[in-house]
């Protein structure tokens, strides 16, 4: 690295996921690393049987000594649900929010790692040295509270990293987003700005969450029985609505879901979210109060399985739906989730509910800024480059379409892939060679260390194409077959479709170990490899489909 490049600053997003930088970013000066959020990213059909995608963090691994600690915007799971996986292997000091390391206390304990990790609080308007980099958290408005933005200050120039936001006027918790500070950072003259762009298609301001306040108070007005209603269990500020909502309206709450109440807790615990011990029952206590009298908060927003309103959706909880029960779901699915979604909301109409969604009526907004934000944003900090991350790449290019529209030459938007490797300075930004294995790791609940993508490809394979085991009995001795081929499948072929095609099959490997050269010393592998082959390509041929092929030899 020349001399140049040693007073510039580097970036590098790691991750896997379609929305660039969502999950991971390293800044690095120097001999001095800070990483940005440690979030996850949750599958889709494309990963059967996998539970967790987390950031591939071998470059982290490889520059250990230089890692200082990870900083966390916000507590929403895509930005610190990776951090027991990236923890056990890589223990240094984390700092976030009150309410971010209440979440990610919780999340640790469950982990048993709490008593191994540091953990430290720090508030908007610190300012932190880790080596030659120093950090202060702004804070900004989201759909969580405490959420910050970051001013990263080095020799090479100042970053903004401004997080996941909106700017909310009249936000629940009265705390503003900090506009004054921005525009002073912009004063004083900003290198470059990584700026949210989710909602950068979408014109506009977002609605204010008072907004979302006044439509479930009317629809909790008007309501004749019970109410259940749905939303991020880590909305903190629609949860203190519904407590208030209830207060108001003489409604108890009971709560159902694991995530919600332990969310729930931590909150109240830090003084995030209040209410009285009375407003709160519990479910076993629901049949004490007139329908009228009950506000049930569950988890369940996105269609997830296991979760309590898709049970009970299902009439597989202790809660059952009645007719009567008004139903809201205070979100929007998210993408890939519309599917199971819109099956639990049509299983809560069968079974007699009056279901409330943002489709008909506005019980949500959105926690990332519409354009007219990103173009305040961006006018406050007038940076000199501009990257657009946490989007998909749809959205980045609404993005540079805007500020190139407000006067930002396009050579001065960036755009990065995970892995990509920025080094930027005031000179220039130039790219060196991508990081190696920055990609994404599979975790399946078992396998901790990552699943492989064999692995995936052959669920996939499986999922698709069925398997098909081959057992053949043979001498260990003489390389004779004493028993089979035999043949079973499953989710290959109906039985009554497979009998003759399997015969055939059974026929060509039998010919096959037949011919096989019975004065060499025989290699159980090979045989194993020769009945995989042989049975692959016929059914192939006489059926177009490539079922996975396990072939079982036992030796006698």
């Amino acid at each position: 690295m020349d001399e140049e490049d040693r007073t510039s600053i580097e970036i590098i997003p790691l991750g896997g996921a379609s929305e660039v930088g969502k999950n991971m970013i390293v800044i690095k000066y120097g001999e001095d690393i800070v990483v940005i959020d440690s979030g996850v990213q949750f599958p889709t059909e494309e990963h059967p049987g996998v539970d967790l995608i987390i950031p591939d963090i071998s470059y982290l691994l490889e520059n250990e000594e230089k890692v200082r600690a990870i900083l966390l915007t916000h507590g929403h799971e895509d930005h610190i649900g990776a951090l027991p996986y990236v923890l056990k292997q890589l223990n240094v000091p984390v700092y976030g929010t009150p309410l971010t390391i209440g979440l990610v206390r919780a999340k640790l304990e469950e982990h048993k790692l709490l008593d191994q990790v540091s953990l430290h609080i720090w508030t908007p308007g610190d300012r932190l040295d880790f080596g030659a980099i120093t950090v202060e958290p702004i804070h900004v408005t989201h759909s969580i509270p405490d959420t910050v933005s970051l001013a990263i200050f080095t020799p090479a120039g100042v970053v903004v990293h401004t997080g996941d936001f909106k700017i909310d006027q009249t936000p629940i918790d009265d705390r503003l987003f900090d506009a004054a500070r921005f525009a002073q950072l912009g004063n004083e003259g900003v290198l470059l700005m990584l700026s949210d762009s989710v909602n950068a298609e979408r014109k506009g301001w977002v609605p204010s969450e008072r907004v979302v306040g006044e439509v479930l108070d009317q629809q909790v007005r008007k309501a004749p029985g019970r109410v259940l209603v749905t939303t991020f269990a880590s909305n903190i500020h629609r949860i203190q609505e519904i407590f208030d909502i209830a207060s108001c309206y003489g409604r108890k709450v009971a709560v159902a879901g694991r995530s919600l109440a332990r969310n729930i807790e931590i909150a109240r615990e830090i003084q995030y979210l209040t209410f009285h011990d009375s407003d709160r029952i519990a479910i076993e206590e629901l049949d004490n109060y007139d329908p009228s009298e009950i506000i049930i908060l569950t988890t369940g927003s996105q269609g997830e399985p296991l979760s309590a309103l898709s049970r009970m959706a299902r009439d597989d909880h202790k809660i059952r739906i009645q007719p009567g029960d008004t139903v809201i779901l205070s979100s929007r699915p998210i993408p890939g989730n519309e599917d199971a979604v819109w099956r639990t909301v049509n299983r809560l109409f069968r079974r007699g509910a009056n279901v409330i969604y943002d489709l008909i009526t506005p019980v949500h907004v959105s926690g990332h800024a519409n354009q007219e934000e990103l173009k305040l944003m961006y006018n406050l900090v007038r940076p000199h480059y501009v990257i657009p991350f946490h989007g998909e790449p749809r959205m980045m290019y609404a993005y540079t379409q805007m500020v190139t529209d407000m006067g930002m030459p396009r050579e001065r938007v960036l755009y990065l892939e995970n892995g990509d490797h920025l080094l930027v300075n005031s000179h220039e930004a130039k790219f060196l060679e991508p990081v190696e294995s920055s990609g994404s790791v599979l975790v399946d609940g078992i396998s901790e260390g990552g699943v492989s993508e064999f692995i995936i490809r052959d669920r996939k394979h499986l999922g698709s194409d069925g398997t098909v085991i081959v057992t053949v009995v043979m001498d260990r001795a003489t390389g004779d077959i004493l028993s089979g081929p035999d043949l079973i499948s499953r989710g290959f072929l109906h039985p009554e479709d497979s009998e003759e095609i399997f015969e055939e099959t059974r026929s060509r490997v039998g010919e096959t170990l037949s011919n096989l050269d019975q004065e060499e010393e025989f290699d159980w592998d090979n045989v194993s490899g020769i009945i995989r082959d042989v049975t692959s390509r016929y059914l192939k041929k006489v059926t177009g489909r490539r079922p996975v092929v396990i072939p079982v030899v036992m030796e006698i």
